[in-house]
């Protein structure tokens, strides 16, 4: 389905538009907000962390990921199988994109903490959620068919790597 073509209904086009707009900038102020409120609180995300908060904090994001990962296979599958019309498709495709940016800020915390548990993590799995996290940029950029295609094959990979990041956790 081409999700470039204007919907039917120009009033359903600009209010879903509308919509997604205002969506996304309450999902920027929020992360912007829990940044502030993160600096207050003395937890500067650039800085090393202690080994057991970092463990911690890791177990908790890793979780948080995988959960994200299940919705966005769970949305994969719906676009896959179920006939959609193109509205349904658009606010799916944005869903998906929230997602994806809130995975790639997850990676994100990951790579940190992994680098902050290093040497005691193998080298290859912070390399890898550093890569993961770009993949998250990526994707959004693609269109229609072969962004399902991006959302797959990354999906396939990132599950690999929460099994990898249990184990080394």
């Amino acid at each position: 389905m081409n999700l470039s073509e204007p919907i039917e209904d120009p009033r359903a086009e600009a209010a879903v538009l509308e919509t997604m707009a205002f969506l996304s900038t309450l999902t920027t102020a929020a992360e912007v907000r829990h940044r502030i409120r993160e600096r207050r609180a003395g937890r500067d995300p650039s800085a090393q962390e202690a080994t057991d908060f970092a463990r911690h904090n890791l177990e908790r994001t890793g979780r948080e990921f995988q959960e994200l990962l299940m919705r966005l296979h769970a949305s994969l599958v719906r676009a896959r199988f179920h006939d959609e019309n193109r509205l349904a498709a658009l606010l799916r495709r944005f869903d998906d994109l929230l997602k994806l940016n809130r995975a790639g800020r997850l990676l994100h915390l990951i790579h940190q903490r992994l680098l902050s548990l290093y040497p005691a993590v193998p080298e290859d799995l912070v390399e890898r959620a550093r890569l993961l996290e770009g993949e998250c940029q990526t994707i959004g950029e693609a269109e229609d068919d072969a962004f399902l295609e991006a959302l797959e094959a990354f999906l396939n990979g990132a599950l690999g790597f929460t099994a990898q990041l249990r184990r080394a956790a």
